[in-house]
């Protein structure tokens, strides 16, 4: 192995791995879906824009979320579990490496801040108007600020106090906040250049401390591991991924909730999906989070018409990422043991989605009677019905592929 062409091997596998994946994502409903939301919520942001006024706290929003931005800096290291072996006798001589990961990682995160940041600029243009700083200017302190941001991150994975990463995180997220603030509003150029003096402090002191520390191999390889199991639970949601490795979580204040989701019926395939669905791969955190957005939406968006569209294409939406749960069980051998056909399977997945989807569609038409109309709410549940309908003949043809 040549380590001057080992990041570039390790690059190269790695989009062949996502790209393999890529390729069903881009061709999925679920993408047409988000396009739609999302032409839809960039429709009523820009409604919502015209009416802001200039005692709006324009300036603390900005900084909490484009602070959290730059505060969140992972390192892409491609590292992998054999190099604790292979590697560690010769990390002192990984610094072109850590270098190339850098860079990737900082181009990677400079498109995700370009993006939030474009999104909150029509809020920051209305509220300050002409003392708003420009776009180009905001954008270079924000990459200055990601750049000591993601070397901070790097360093103080040298070996440290267990507490270490979290207070580290605190500590730059409240300074980035505040520099952020100070920026967007204008503030004292002293002012400014102390808190961006304390940042680079920080990092130079990392730097420093790390001269003779050691890698933390394992926690790097184990967020190395996150990170491709995030990118492999979302291609799941398109098409079967072998390497996602499955995450079981017990939750046993659900069981009542298992056996509502069962019900009293004697297919024992009922009680499995019911309890798969709680239990592996976080298939209940996806549906309370798509149920309580959809919620939050309708009840305090004042969307008027728009709450219907948002009803049942958040309907759909979770349909979608739910159906997966069909192929859970297909590599496992003892499901043969089962003394009925696959039909029986089947309906098991079938009612399980019906009763998820009508619990999250009554819930949804409670988010709109909220937000003041009763007879939005009532088309709600109808077309929610229908769309349910719609969803299981969709989702008996997928089972049959």
């Amino acid at each position: 192995m040549k380590i001057e062409s080992l990041w570039s091997e390790r690059f190269n596998h790695f989009l062949k791995e996502t790209g393999k994946y890529l390729k069903y994502i881009f061709n999925g409903h679920l993408v047409f879906v988000m396009i739609i939301l999302i032409g839809g919520a960039g429709y009523y942001y820009s409604e919502w824009v015209k009416t802001l006024t200039p005692d709006f706290p324009a300036p603390i929003i900005m900084a909490v979320i484009l602070g959290l931005a730059v505060t969140i800096s992972p390192l892409t290291t491609f590292f992998r579990e054999p190099d604790i072996v292979f590697l560690l006798p010769i990390e002192t001589r990984l610094d072109n490496y850590v270098r190339k990961s850098y860079v990737f990682s900082f181009v990677m995160q400079l498109y995700v801040l370009l993006l939030i940041q474009a999104i909150l600029t029509p809020m920051y243009i209305q509220v300050m108007g002409d003392e708003a700083l420009s776009f180009l200017s905001l954008l270079i302190v924000l990459l200055v600020m990601k750049g000591m941001n993601l070397a901070g991150r790097w360093f103080v994975l040298y070996e440290r106090e267990p507490y270490a990463p979290y207070v580290d995180t605190f500590v730059r997220f409240a300074l980035n906040g505040i520099l952020v603030y100070l920026v967007v509003k204008g503030a004292n150029l002293f002012l400014i250049l102390l808190v961006f003096a304390l940042l680079a402090g920080l990092c130079l002191y990392y730097v420093k401390s790390s001269r003779n520390a050691v890698l933390q191999w394992e926690r790097l390889i184990e967020l190395e591991n996150g990170r491709m199991a995030a990118f492999y639970r979302i291609a799941n949601l398109f098409t079967d991924v072998p390497k996602l490795r499955e995450k079981i979580t017990e939750r046993r204040w659900l069981s009542g909730f298992v056996r509502l989701l069962s019900g009293r019926t004697k297919n024992p395939f009922s009680f499995l999906y019911a309890r798969t669905f709680v239990r592996a791969n976080d298939y209940f955190g996806l549906y309370i989070r798509l149920s309580v957005i959809a919620f939050l939406v309708v009840a305090f968006a004042d969307l008027g018409w728009g709450s219907i569209f948002v009803s049942v294409l958040f309907l759909y939406m979770t349909g979608l990422q739910l159906l997966p749960i069909w192929h859970h069980h297909d590599q496992k051998m003892t499901i043969a043991l089962y003394p009925y056909d696959s039909s029986y399977r089947k309906k098991a997945v079938m009612d399980l989605l019906t009763i998820l989807l009508g619990i999250q569609c009554f819930f949804i038409a409670i988010g709109i009677l909220i937000g003041g109309s009763l007879q939005l709410a009532g088309i709600s549940l109808v077309l929610g019905v229908m769309v349910i309908v719609f969803f299981r003949s969709y989702a008996r043809n997928k089972m049959q592929d």
